[in-house]
Order: C-alpha cells, then structure tokens, then sequence
C-alpha cells in the first residue's frame, strides 16, 4: 500500500482534529492524485484504507456538527439579546424586548 495514501489521510485527520480545514483543501488534489496511482496488493491494504477513510469522516462528521451546534447556540444568544419570547394560556405569542442597556455615571 503506497505510504503517500497513508500520510495524506494522516494528515487530513490531524487538519480535521485541530480544526484547520484549510489545509483540507490542499490535500484534497493530492489524495486524488495518490488514489489514480494506487495499486493494492492484497484486501488487508484496501481494508486499512478504508479504515482510515471511515476514521476521517466520522471527524468530519463530529466537526460539522459542532460547527452547526455553535451556530445555533450563537443564534439563541442574538435572539434572547432582543428580548423574552412567552405564551398565554390561549397559545398566543408575546414578545417582551430587552430594557435597553442603561448608562451610569459614577
């Protein structure tokens, strides 16, 4: 198994884990370069392959959820900055907005 396949989806994982996805994308030409030349001698090969593949996207997967996870949390922030969403007994929707911010002087 050619050790340039290897490296490379070591390096996607390490880029994947410490968060620098643009790294990714300079290592996406170069996994598609090693993957044209790849000549397995045996399914033990294809299967660590495959293994290394699989390790990298549950990360990515864990990555992309993490970023939508903040995205939202930082969306329920901005939205309780504006002010108090309640209900009545009837269903009905009251939007109490925040007190703007008071300045003191001292």
């Amino acid at each position: 198994m050619p050790e340039t396949i290897q490296a490379i989806l070591d390096d996607m994982r390490g880029a994947i884990v410490a968060g620098d996805y643009e790294k990714l994308t300079g290592l996406l030409p170069a996994l598609s370069e090693a993957e044209k030349s790849l000549v397995p001698t045996g399914m033990a090969e294809l299967a660590a392959l495959r293994s290394r593949a699989a390790q990298n996207a549950a990360c990515l997967d864990a990555a992309i959820s993490g970023v939508k996870s903040a995205r939202r949390r930082l969306h329920e922030i901005a939205q309780a900055e504006l002010g108090l969403t309640t209900y009545d007994r009837a269903g009905a929707k009251a939007m109490h907005l925040a007190a703007p911010a008071t300045s003191r002087r001292v």
